[in-house]
């Protein structure tokens, strides 16, 4: 874009604007003693190629000290040549074309004068003079040019004009393709010229002297001697004008060249404050320059610049771009400009990036992957700007985030997936995108086990892909690695094992050479194999034998039941759980044993018949303090049998359970989300899957029928009197990399342990124990942190954790709330973050028609007939409450902001219409969002109205529907009823001003619909739009208590 400048303002050209050249018309003015006149010279038609590849000069002859024996000089553009000069040479000073440059002669007691104009492109030279020049040469100036050598560049050679010619001395101007001097390259501190040398040279010496600017006279800067054809000069100034010149050797040419030095770099471009529509900047100045040429780029949200607009500064350290529109990202470029004549040299560029890089994604990244799944995690330096960030994966939106990590899952293992992160502000504007190549990686192995009879280790792989081996490392019980490698099927020998020693093996899958599952590992000790076999051959009666000694190792078990995928992995905690279950059930079969027995389980493995499963149980005698005494397995089945338990058989040596398996026969989910059932022998039981944590013992009020499984462990609950919070050990423990250390707040008081959570319980005054308390016109935030470190003893420390919970109570609900008239409509949304991870809002909107399309936003009129859509929505922002369901349970009008106002006009209760113009346009208690319509009214005192509504919230498995009869009752019949508050989601919209056409009649309406007329809703006289912000724990409670009520 071009702009005129003026100051540090920049002013857009006019339409009309265009780059032309305009040639002066010829004018004379004539009287005795003055013409002026202006002459065009065209030169020879032949294509001059690129600017650079012609030079314009003024070409000079003294002989025998001519000029100064005249008292003469010459001036180019007010600076004397007169020090540029060597006696008998031909001297050249390059011109620069398309300006004005003015050339002065004073010789013989007379001083001239002329302005030249020079332009290539065009191909003319234009003089403008008193008195004119000539093209042909004296015999004089013909005998000086004869001196020179056929190979030697005369700078004036084409299209030369002579202003001055005699026997001593003559002064020209031309111009020259063959470039007697040249610039090669250029910097701040250094010039670098070549010259075309003369060859033969009879001496090879080149003299080259370099002259700078000085009141108004070129003077010496340095000279020099070289043999080569190229000099560099050094320890310039920056933005300085100098005219290096060199005397080739074997010529009768002193040659020069004007030029200037490039700028030095602005210093220090920084942005010195932004807000959402301005950026300040400043910057350091070099010594010297011109001006300084700043460019604004205007981005889009895939850094790809859309616009560019230029500012010229003169004098000006510091810039400020203002009138930003909203979500508008630009960066910066700053050149430091020095102009000598038409040349003007620019610095590189610095760049700054503005407010750009405050909304750009940073760092995205894969930070995790599972079979199905895999975790994306990025930064942002300013989050004020996003609204939201939107993920896509394979082209296709996965949802949207208020957070900087997600999951995306449901996907095949092994394979690598295009993933597209964008930040977003306001409603659409995409402020910046980045992607990545993520994967997955595979399921891993399960029911690994040791099979001691021909050591061999085996294991159930769970991947199906070409690319897929297993790798495994065979290492001692100390933790010294024997072997490791890989494997392509899903058993490996273990030949040369000593009998005796543990051993524990470590098998994993690996795709594609870099992406490993979870490891899985067996404990076993190491059997003499050749002995084993050896003992095979020697016949069927030692193989009877053998295997009746392998029987006597434990007790085996056989369930109705195969192990869930959750439960395959050794080392997860549900599978312990399990363990413990399954040892306590054997535990209590031999609770009253000839011996006291002491249980321990070996390990699960799939029975030879489908869908069961093998238990081994290793029992010992409880009376023996050292060492571990096996207890007779005959006698055990033999006690066992005896015991004439339902469902429970002994048959070959091993028991058998024939009961049910509940978990899998129940046609119902047995257990709540996120747990897994386990069949526990006649019965069932529920434990959390790996990763969660069961918090129903530390939760107010305790529960005891199931678990409630929280990622984490983490919960929280914002109660009338009480703010709970927790979070489970073992995450803790394993994040941080040992025993840790936990603060609340500011340490006044104690955090409360329990065998699995730490928690604390803290009233709703910020003075006991530290709370964060944070209060506005509508809401009170509390807010508990927990400082979690390794202990004291532990010298090395990577990872400190912080902890955060928030509960947000809504201030007397929405009194005193309203905001003034000159704002706008509002319809927005607040978000606050609970459990680190969750995020839930409600508001209420209203809408012009039944499409929901378009939301109030401008001042509309209604008539009487006409009719107000709303639509009350709940926001879970993708998060693990995202299968909950909205009920809006009741709605009402009130003449004041106060829902609890004595005078109500109630249009919904219980679910059901009371005004017989409720209707809804969509199932309430079905989905996440509720619609209804009503036709308008005014109340009593004839003052704005306020609509309120207040909602609920329940989970899948409940019916949130209400089944409603046809009988009715007017809004007045409810108008001066009293309103109990209930602990609810109250959302509020208003005002609605209503105009009454009739006037002032003095006559009371009989009814409250018919006393409207027109209802006109007046864009920014809103007085509330309700936003009530809650947690899961905070609105389960409420419902629980709501169903009990």
């Amino acid at each position: 874009m071009l702009l005129y400048f003026k100051g540090s303002q920049a002013v857009k050209p006019s339409a009309h604007f265009k780059h032309r050249l305009v040639l002066a018309g010829i004018t004379k003015t004539m009287n005795s003693l003055q013409l002026s006149f202006i002459i065009f010279i065209l030169v020879h038609t032949i294509s001059f190629g690129r600017c650079e590849d012609i030079s314009f000069s003024i070409c000079w002859m003294n002989k025998g000290d001519a000029v100064e024996r005249q008292n003469g000089n010459i001036w180019l553009n007010d600076t004397a040549l007169k020090s540029i000069r060597k006696e008998g040479k031909v001297t050249s000073l390059t011109v620069p074309p398309a300006v004005d440059n003015k050339l002065t002669l004073q010789y013989g007691g007379s001083v001239q004068a002329w302005t030249l104009s020079i332009t290539p492109r065009t191909k003319y030279t234009k003089v403008r003079g008193r008195q004119k020049p000539v093209e042909q040469t004296t015999n004089a100036t013909k005998g000086f040019l004869d001196l020179m050598s056929p190979t030697e560049v005369f700078a004036c050679e084409n299209g030369t004009l002579f202003f001055h010619q005699d026997e001593n001395f003559f002064l020209a101007i031309g111009h020259t393709m063959r470039l007697p001097i040249k610039l090669e390259s250029r910097t701040p501190s250094m010039l670098l010229v070549s010259w075309v040398e003369n060859r033969p040279a009879v001496s090879s010496s080149h003299t080259v002297t370099l002259y700078y600017t000085e009141l108004g006279s070129f003077n010496t800067l340095s000279m020099d001697f070289t043999t080569n054809n190229h000099y560099r000069f050094t320890a310039l100034d920056a933005c300085s004008a100098y005219v290096p010149c060199v005397e080739t050797a074997g010529t009768l040419s002193l040659t020069c060249l004007s030029t200037i030095t490039d700028p030095d770099l602005p210093k220090d471009f920084e942005v010195k404050s932004w807000n959402s529509n301005s950026i300040s900047l400043a910057w350091d100045c070099p010594e010297k320059f011109s001006f300084f040429l700043l460019t604004a780029f205007y981005l889009n949200g895939a850094d790809h610049v859309t616009e560019e607009v230029l500012f010229l500064l003169k004098d000006n350290f510091a810039f400020v771009l203002s009138d930003l529109e909203p979500c508008t990202r630009v960066q910066f470029g700053l050149q430091t400009v020095c102009q000598a004549g038409m040349e003007s040299r620019y610095s590189k560029m610095v760049l700054n990036d503005g407010n750009s890089a405050h909304s750009s994604i940073e760092a995205l990244r894969q930070t995790s992957f599972g079979p199905d799944n895999y975790t994306l995690s990025w930064e942002v330096r300013n989050t004020s700007s996003i609204s939201m960030f939107r993920v896509y994966h394979e082209g296709v939106m996965q949802g949207t985030t208020l957070i900087t990590s997600v999951t995306v899952g449901g996907l095949l293992p092994c394979q690598q997936y295009q993933a597209t992160v964008e930040a977003l502000c306001g409603h659409d504007a995409l402020m910046s995108t980045k992607t990545v190549t993520a994967h997955t990686g595979p399921h891993g192995v399960s029911e690994l086990r040791y099979r001691s009879n021909d050591s061999t280790a085996q294991w159930m792989p769970h991947t199906t892909h070409p690319t897929v081996a297993f790798l495994y490392e065979l290492s001692m019980e100390n933790g010294t690695t024997m072997q490791s490698s890989h494997v392509n099927d899903p058993e490996l020998r273990l030949p040369g094992l000593e009998e005796g020693k543990t051993y524990v093996l470590d098998v994993w899958e690996e795709c594609d050479g870099q992406w490993e599952s979870k490891h899985s590992h067996v404990v076993f000790e190491g059997s003499n194999t050749s002995f084993e076999l050896h003992m095979r051959t020697a016949g069927h009666v030692l193989d009877e034998v053998l295997q009746f000694d392998f029987s006597l190792l434990g007790l085996t078990m056989v369930i109705p039941s195969s192990l869930p995928e959750d439960l395959l992995d050794d080392s997860s905690e549900p599978r312990a759980k399990m363990e413990k279950i399954y040892k306590d059930k054997m535990q209590e079969l031999l609770k009253d044993f000839s011996q006291p027995a002491r249980v321990e389980l070996a390990s699960f493995e799939p029975a030879d018949e489908p869908n069961k499963t093998e238990v081994l149980f290793m029992s010992f005698d409880g009376s023996q303090t050292e060492g571990d005494v096996p207890l007779s397995v005959e006698d055990q089945l033999d006690y066992i049998h005896s015991l004439k338990i339902d469902n429970i058989t002994v048959t070959d040596g091993v028991i058998h359970w024939k009961g049910p398996d509940l978990c899998a026969s129940s046609r119902r989910t047995l257990c709540p989300r996120n747990s897994l059932c386990i069949n526990t022998l006649g019965s069932y039981t529920c434990v959390c899957q790996h990763g969660y944590y069961d918090v129903s013992s530390v939760i107010e009020p305790p529960t005891a029928s199931y678990p409630v499984c929280n990622e984490k462990g983490l919960f929280s609950q914002c109660l009338d009197r009480m703010v709970t919070g927790g979070i489970a050990k073992p995450y803790l423990t394993s994040y941080i990399g040992g025993d840790v250390d936990v603060r609340l707040n500011d340490g006044r008081c104690t955090v409360d342990e329990s065998e699995v959570f730490y928690y604390f319980r803290t009233s709703r005054k910020a003075s006991e124990c530290g709370t964060q308390r944070r209060v506005n016109k509508t809401h009170i935030e509390l807010q508990n942190n927990l400082a979690v470190t390794l202990t004291r003893d532990q010298t090395i420390s990577r990872r400190d954790l912080k902890v955060v919970w928030k509960c947000v109570y809504p201030r007397h609900y929405v009194r005193n709330a309203q905001v003034s008239v000159d704002m706008e409509w509002l319809s927005s949304i607040s978000l606050v973050e609970f459990n680190s991870s969750l995020q839930l809002g409600l508001t209420m909107t209203l809408h012009t028609d039944g499409s929901f399309t378009s939301s109030y936003r401008d001042a509309v009129t209604m008539e009487l007939e006409d009719t107000l859509f709303f639509q009350v929505t709940l926001h879970t922002n993708n998060s693990f409450a995202s299968d909950v369901l909205l009920q809006v349970e009741s709605c009402w009008a009130t003449e004041s902001t106060d829902p609890q106002d004595a005078v109500q006009g109630v249009l919904l209760k219980d679910g059901c219409a009371v005004d017989n113009t409720f209707h809804w346009l969509s199932v309430n208690g079905r989905a996440q969002t509720s619609r209804f319509s009503i036709q308008m009214f005014t109340m009593p005192k004839g003052l704005p109205l306020y609509i309120h509504c207040q909602a609920n919230v329940c989970g899948h498995v409940k019916d949130c529907s209400k089944k409603c009869t046809s009988q009715q009752r007017p809004k007045r019949s409810l108008s001066q009823m009293g309103r109990e508050g209930k602990r609810a989601a109250v959302v509020s919209a208003g005002p609605l001003v209503v105009i009454n056409r009739r006037g002032a009649s003095g006559v009371p309406p009989s009814d409250w619909a018919e006393h409207i007329t027109m209802i006109s809703i007046v864009a920014g006289s809103i007085g509330f739009l309700g936003v009530t912000v809650l947690s899961v724990s905070a609105i389960m409670t409420y419902y629980e208590h709501l169903r009990l009520q």
